[in-house]
């Protein structure tokens, strides 16, 4: 039986230089192969990472939804499997780029990580400094690998002498654990004390966690931030040369040390599919979780209707972008006004959801929140019609995938006041056929006449402020040639908003109320704002929950520096 070989290459990564850097073996299977084969041939080149590449058929690709090349991406010490390397990867990505196997400008590795990308970006000047530490020359494009953070918990060891003494009685400023990589980080005096320490390595071996990253603020006139090392005896490598995946935790103590913080952030435009209509929402995307002082400030600054801030949930990182995984992705959802924080916001969810599946940072169909109302779930679902209309209102175009999600419905109740007058005389005097209170939310869900009056209603804002409830959904009939069920409109300025332009949780309440008026569980709406907004709805009586589908479009896209 003829032999199948495999080809590989060994390159020197996170340098420019042979013989630099840190070494990984980069294997091209044809075919997935035994653990026990990955884990021989990772023992046999004996350096500090085996990598195996397998390219994803066209077929697979196609479940995951993206056009970027893709490849199941493993790595292996000599003597274990591990679940992230950063040297490693940019060594895959750069023997793809270099050999001419992969024509696009990014790759997506899937890995027990998660989904992680490789970018060819023009050249950065990494240091200003004249000279780096070993002559490394930085010509030519740079590969930007793009890796979840590995967030820092406190060190609960009260007596960290047996840490002192496996790093041969260095001076301790600080401690931390990891929470992906379970490593110690240990932060020394100077730069230069990281530079000249001598590492115990049988007492390393004894130390609480896998290994030990240890670090300290560099020189001034280095032209570098800080200085680090890593000692991981524990996986057959007593300093691992340069270690990508510890940055991922290196930078979360150093970004709040030095002051150094800023996060992507994006204006997302939901329920519709056109720029500049459905309802404006500010995405943050955070690396931790900040005080909520900052949090309302920036929500304030973005001044639109709702800002959410995203934080992903450490132990999702591991397996829940995997394509194979069998729990989702998770992530923290908060959403906040101009003025204050709100249990449930449907619209900036949407478009949270949206950024999520359209940047590729997650893999999955399906997304959990988990917020101030339990685990909500967000799915990309094939294209429905949401509605029969030859012509939306505000020329909203349907075309492509939707996001449903899975809210709890909002009950409603009898409005107990026997006078309605003071609600009416805040609608501009609108004829009002009931009035019922939303449990949740604590809103007024006014009936009126028609679609027609709820689309040409004038509020009367300062009114509006003295009625008894959070804020006010107005609703009523479709215009029968619409292919619309009903209209409505959400007037909230308590909450810094006087029009809400498209309100996902209102329909929480809507739905249970038109259901029982139209005796159906299916619906088409359209919040008649003046941006304008189309939801379909599905009620689950059985279980109580409401379906939104809907869509969303990225207007902007920028960092928030502060």
């Amino acid at each position: 039986m003829a032999k199948k070989f495999v080809k590989y290459s060994v390159v020197d990564a996170f340098t420019q230089s042979p013989f630099k850097g840190n070494p990984a073996a980069v294997c091209f299977l044809e075919e997935e192969r035994e653990d026990e084969w990955l884990q021989a041939v990772a023992a046999e080149f004996n350096i500090s990472e085996t990598c195996y590449l397998t390219r994803i058929a066209d077929s697979d690709a196609s479940l995951t939804a993206t056009s970027n090349p893709r490849f199941r991406l493993r790595w292996f010490t000599p003597v274990t499997e591990v679940k992230l390397c950063g040297h490693a990867t940019l060594a895959a990505a750069y023997t793809l780029f270099s050999s001419g196997l992969v024509a696009s400008h990014i790759i997506e590795f899937v890995t027990l990580s998660g989904v992680l990308t490789a970018k060819k970006i023009p050249e950065i000047n990494i240091t200003t400094a004249s000279n780096l530490p070993n002559g490394e020359n930085q010509d030519g494009y740079f590969i930007e690998l793009d890796f979840p953070v590995d967030p820092t918990t406190e060190f609960d060891f009260v007596d960290t002498s047996q840490i002192s003494e496996a790093l041969d009685g260095a001076t301790i400023i600080d401690i931390k654990r990891t929470t992906i990589g379970d490593d110690i980080l240990v932060i020394l005096t100077s730069g230069k004390s990281v530079a000249e320490l001598k590492p115990q390595l049988d007492a390393i071996v004894k130390c609480p966690g896998r290994g030990i990253i240890v670090t300290g603020a560099a020189p001034s006139e280095s032209g570098f931030d800080f200085y680090s090392r890593f000692f991981c005896p524990k996986f057959g490598i007593s300093e691992d040369p340069v270690c990508g995946s510890a940055h991922c935790s290196l930078v979360t103590y150093w970004s709040k040390k030095l002051g150094k913080i800023d996060f992507n952030a994006y204006q997302v435009d939901a329920f519709t599919d056109s720029p500049f209509k459905g309802n404006p929402a500010a995405v943050c995307l955070l690396e931790e979780e900040r005080e909520d002082e900052w949090l309302q400030a920036v929500a304030t600054e973005f001044n639109v209707s709702e800002t959410c801030y995203l934080t992903r949930i450490a132990d999702s990182d591991v397996s829940t972008n995997c394509i194979t995984a069998n729990s989702n992705p998770r992530f923290r959802l908060r959403w906040f006004t101009p003025v204050l924080e709100v249990k449930l916001c449907g619209h900036a969810t949407l478009a949270a959801a949206h950024t999520l599946f359209s940047s590729g940072l997650v893999a999955s169909h399906i997304i959990e929140f988990v917020t101030l109302s339990g685990v909500l779930t967000a799915k990309k679902i094939p294209e429905i019609n949401i509605t029969t209309a030859s012509n939306l209102p505000n020329d909203e175009n349907q075309d492509g995938y939707v996001i449903e999600l899975n809210f709890p419905v909002d009950p409603t109740t009898e409005f107990k006041s026997v006078d309605t007058s003071q609600i009416s005389e805040a609608l501009d005097g609108a004829p009002i056929i009931d009035i019922k209170r939303t449990t949740i939310d604590d809103d007024l869900l006014v009936v009126v006449t028609s679609g027609k009056s709820v689309a040409e209603l004038k509020p009367q804002f300062d009114a509006i402020v003295n009625c008894p409830a959070t804020g006010i959904i107005v609703t009523g009939d479709a215009p029968s040639e619409s292919g619309f069920d009903f209209y409505s409109r959400y007037f909230c300025p308590k909450s810094g908003i006087n029009e809400d332009p498209v309100t996902g949780s209102a329909h929480c309440a809507l739905v249970t109320y038109w259901s029982k008026k139209l005796g159906k569980f299916d619906f088409n709406a359209y919040q008649a704002s003046p941006r304008g907004g189309v939801l379909n709805i599905h009620l689950d009586e059985e279980n109580q929950r409401v379906l939104l589908r809907g869509k969303a479009v990225t207007v902007m896209e920028g960092r928030l520096l502060v």
